[in-house]
């Protein structure tokens, strides 16, 4: 039977039966194929276009509009585009009701392939007189300006020759726009469009119509699932204002304006617009407006409580500062600005009695400084010697250590810009400043005068270098202070990499000489420490290094501090890089002295005073290439396995051979290692060789490669394990942490087989003799250390492993819980704890309805590690998901008031204030009212709090629940 819409019956059709609409799919498959002409559709639907009645006529619309969608976009020929755009057109001067779909209808017709761009010609002038844009609903004026930004898009060449008609359009349809989302839209479009379109004499009104939405004041509503920030409309409206330099006088006067009214997010968007508009505006755009805009960025900057508000006057400052030092050469404009801050800032530090004021004045220079050549050298020049000048007339200690600082910030700023030459006269005399501070004895002087030499390293000379020299070798043998201790020591290695004659001499071979050092084991340490951070500087390392080898070979008593050294600086990346350690490995062959003084003091003293000589082997092994570690592997592991039958102390010489190896590295003696080290993880009754054990069984099936070599060392490992007596109850604790590490090992590489073993875990979560051990397998599985399983071991790391222990852990609870004794409730809440603390926060969030029960309840037990976590998540799901918690305030808020006065730490106690501060921050007031009184009065034993951290957080809630109903409190709506 022949389809109702080859025959004018399709218009009855359409105005009677809405099912109509729901068979356009056949409409388009005829067409496709030919059998329809969408010409003849337009002449069958003329009844419902031509019908007297709008409602009517709308549904036609709404039909054409539904087929046109869903057509192809490459189907229709530019005829048959020209034919419907003018048919569209001409639909414009219908009714109102109409005009929404043909509205939706251009739209796609723009996106068809064959459209062209001179159709819209015609089109926008009938849009622009027929259509009444503000009188639209919101979705028709957001189409209205979706088919602006879109014929834009597609040739911007065209629309700017249809002059300032299209323009003029475009200001009176968006005046007096307020809806959010189509503002959004229409601030993005006309960011580009205003650069791009010729304003001519429509500057004035273009301006007018975008700046009377500034400063964006705008509150999105909580129930809005769509909502748009206000940030991300002032973010949009910002460049709009200062899209084109015609704008210029407009929109530097609009923004002093806001920034000298009371509001805070006006002078925020000022200061924002400031710095956009210098990306635009001229610098003569500015010259008329300095002196105001820097008495108004002065005062900014000089807040004593809005940190934002201060950092957003710096980076205007900055912005002003470079943009009118692109005229330095050509006008006296830039000149003057400059004096001006200059001395308004030198006042401000001359007459600083505090550090917050000096520094106030040094930020508004460093700023300056910072943002150009030009300022940075005037600046330099001006201040450096003014500071030492002030540093010189004996002020207070903390404001002199303060100009101390400042001039190392001005000579890093110059070193920066390469303005080093340029300032090398008034910066050459800061080291002998540097000098006289840490000639005192006070510590403040010291760190500041190191500080600042380091900085300033370039302008050290060497006639300097043997008082400073003396200075810190003092420090290095009698400082207690760690931090004193630490930059003396980085302070000659600075000397060290600049005079290395120098220091070699006078320290090396000196005063730190390990032949001739004196026997207080503290200095020798100290000394030994220096020596070895200086060893990582070429000139000094083959020197130290095969001292420090001699001590070790000749088994000298003083053999451990050395290795203890050694580890300590070796370790440290920042000053031996891993080329460095493969370096000293290749040249002074380090391992294997190493071992062979391990093995001899093993058997003689205690083996867990050796950790430095394990570290120091394991960090050395990390630091080489896959085929040096395979040749260390192959000459040493036969003794050490020969070694560790006789002895399980041993086996900590296996795992640092082993820990340590690319994924790459395998040898025929993996499954020997892993046996081993499944015997120690399980038998040994040394604890500390049981961990090691169970790391090292971790390691090899985390880095084993993919393929045959992991199916070998996995079948492996189940066959030994089936092989153990699980009715020893002495080693069931010892499996269950080992098949903590086996989970951790599979998951971070990314194995399915992870489950079988986490299912084990779980298992003996029921198990009330178990329970507390299965509760610290999961807290292995899910925290984070750098001695295992890390990048720093070559170990394979899932990026979301967290997540999918978070979802297994999730489903595999929810069925154990149903068995799960009473008494073991704790520890079953306690695996939540752990899994909950790591866990990112878009996983809780999107699982709060799940979550917030298991939180609740665990806040009803004492134990310290569920309490702090359980309050953390609590605290998130009050700020970002308070529906999830709201029906159980009657039991939230008493068990949060309990835990106000809980003993054993002071950290619970301040995190369950702020939950109870967080809930009367976020929550309805009324449903905060009915437990308003009583929440008052249960809060104020903690304002007597032994601890001043508790006291301040108990203030701090009790203040909020006391403006709960307040008047002006708008947390209803």
């Amino acid at each position: 039977m022949t389809s109702v819409w080859y025959k004018p019956e399709l218009a009855e059709r359409i105005m009677s039966q809405s099912d109509i609409f729901s068979e356009t799919h056949s409409i388009i498959t005829d067409i496709v194929s030919g059998h329809l002409d969408i010409s003849d559709l337009v002449q069958n639907m003329a009844g419902v276009l031509t019908h007297i009645e709008p409602e009517n006529r709308e549904k036609g619309m709404r039909f054409y509009t539904k087929v046109l969608k869903e057509l192809p976009r490459d189907y229709l020929n530019e005829m048959q585009v020209k034919f419907i755009s003018k048919f569209y057109i001409d639909r414009l001067k219908d009714h109102h009701r109409v005009i929404p779909p043909v509205l939706e209808g251009y739209l796609v017709l723009i996106d068809m392939n064959e459209y062209k761009i001179q159709n819209c010609a015609d089109f926008l002038p009938v849009l622009f007189r027929e259509v009444s844009c503000q009188s639209q609903l919101r979705q028709d004026r957001y189409n209205i300006y979706l088919i602006m930004q879109k014929l834009c898009d597609k040739d911007i060449e065209f629309m700017k020759n249809l002059g300032t008609d299209f323009v003029y359009g475009i200001v009176s349809a968006m005046d007096g726009e307020r809806d959010p989302r189509n503002l959004l839209l229409l601030f993005a479009f006309l960011s580009n469009f205003i650069k791009s379109v010729p304003l001519g004499h429509l500057v004035d009104e273009m301006f007018d119509v975008i700046s009377c939405y500034f400063p964006i004041d705008f509150h999105p509503s909580k129930d809005d699932p769509a909502s748009v920030t206000r940030d991300d409309l002032a973010n949009a409206l910002c460049p709009c204002l200062c899209a084109v330099p015609q704008f210029g006088d407009s929109c530097i006067v609009l923004l002093i304006e806001k920034l000298d009214s009371n509001l805070r997010l006006a002078k925020i968007d000022s200061l924002k617009l400031l710095v956009e508009s210098c990306k635009t505006f001229t610098p003569q755009t500015y010259i008329p407006f300095l002196r105001a805009l820097w008495s108004s960025l002065n005062r900014e900057m000089s807040n004593k409580t809005d940190d934002e508000l201060k950092l957003v006057a710096h980076q205007a400052l900055a912005a002003l500062v470079a943009k009118m030092a692109t005229t330095a050469d050509t006008d006296q404009a830039f000149q003057n600005f400059l004096k001006g801050i200059l001395i308004s800032a030198q006042t401000t530090i001359a007459e600083a009695t505090t550090v917050a004021q000096f520094v106030k004045g040094a930020k508004v220079l460093l700023t300056t400084a910072n943002a150009s050549d030009q300022s940075c050298a005037s600046i330099t020049r001006a201040m450096v010697p003014a500071t030492v000048a002030y540093y010189e007339l004996k002020s207070t200690p903390k404001l002199q250590v303060a100009s101390l600082d400042f001039i190392g910030d001005l000579y890093e700023c110059a070193k920066t810009r390469g303005l080093l030459d340029e300032v090398r006269a008034q910066v050459s005399n800061v080291p002998q400043v540097c000098l006289e501070a840490v000639s005192q004895s006070a510590k403040e002087f010291q760190m500041a005068g190191f500080r600042t030499l380091i900085r300033v390293q370039e302008c050290l000379g060497e006639d300097l270098v043997l008082p400073f020299v003396e200075i810190l070798i003092y420090n290095v043998q009698h400082a207690q202070d760690n931090d004193l201790l630490s930059i003396s020591v980085e302070t000659i290695h600075m000397i060290a990499r600049k005079y290395p004659e120098l220091i070699m001499n006078l320290v090396v071979k000196g005063k730190c000489n390990l032949e001739n050092l004196t026997q207080d084991k503290v200095v020798f340490q100290k000394r030994l420490n220096l020596l070895t951070n200086l060893a990582s500087i070429d000139d000094f390392t083959k020197v130290i290094i095969e001292q420090m080898m001699k001590i070790i070979i000749d088994n000298d008593v003083e053999a451990s501090h050395v290795v203890e050294a050694m580890n300590a600086q070796m370790s440290e990346t920042s000053v031996f890089s891993t080329e460095k350690v493969t370096q000293i490995e290749s040249d002074h062959g380090l391992i294997e002295p190493v071992l062979s003084w391990l093995y001899r003091e093993i058997s003689a003293s205690n083996p867990d005073s050796l950790a430095h000589g394990f570290a120091l082997i394991s960090n050395t092994i990390g630091s080489l290439p896959p085929e040096k570690q395979q040749i260390i592997l192959e000459k040493h592991t036969p003794q050490a396995l020969e070694q560790c039958a006789r002895d399980d102390n041993y086996f900590s010489v296996i795992e640092c051979l082993y820990m340590p190896l690319h994924p790459t590295v395998y040898s025929s003696t993996f499954e020997e290692i892993l046996r081993v080290a499944l015997k120690v993880a399980l038998g040994s009754d040394n604890e500390a060789a049981r961990f090691k054990g169970c790391m090292l069984v971790a390691h090899l099936l985390n880095k084993a490669e993919h393929g045959q070599r992991f199916e070998l060392l996995y079948e492996l490992l189940k066959v030994k394990l089936s092989e153990s007596n699980r009715e020893d109850q002495n080693l069931c604790p010892r499996l269950i942490l080992l098949y903590g590490w086996i989970t951790k090992a599979l998951l971070m590489r990314g194995s399915e087989m992870f489950l079988f073993w986490l299912q084990k875990v779980i298992g003996t979560i029921s198990t009330v003799r178990y329970c507390t051990d299965a509760a610290e397998a999961i807290k292995l599985i899910m925290s984070e250390n750098p001695e295992y399983l890390s990048a720093k071991h070559h170990c394979r790391i899932s990026l979301l492993y967290k997540q999918r222990m978070f979802q297994t852990f999730s489903g595999l609870a929810d069925n154990l819980k149903q068995s799960l004794p009473s008494e073991n409730k704790e520890c079953y809440l306690l695996c939540w704890a752990y899994v909950l603390d790591k866990a990112p926060k878009t996983v809780l969030k999107n699982e709060a309805s799940k979550i917030a029960p298991i939180i609740i309840d665990s806040l009803e037990y004492s134990n310290k590690d569920m309490l702090l976590v359980s309050l953390d998540v609590l605290c998130q799901f009050v700020q970002m998901s308070p529906e999830h918690v709201s029906s159980s305030l009657q039991t939230i808020l008493p068990r949060l008031i309990s835990l106000t006065k809980y003993m054993k730490s002071m950290d619970v106690r301040i995190k369950s204030l702020e939950c109870l501060y967080e809930i009367a921050n976020n929550f309805r007031t009324s449903y905060l009212i009915p437990h308003k009184q009583d929440i008052l009065l249960d809060l104020a034993p903690s304002l007597d709090d032994k601890k001043r951290l508790v006291r301040s957080m108990a203030v701090r809630a009790r203040s909020r629940w006391f403006l709960v109903g307040a008047p002006g409190e708008d947390k209803d709506n």
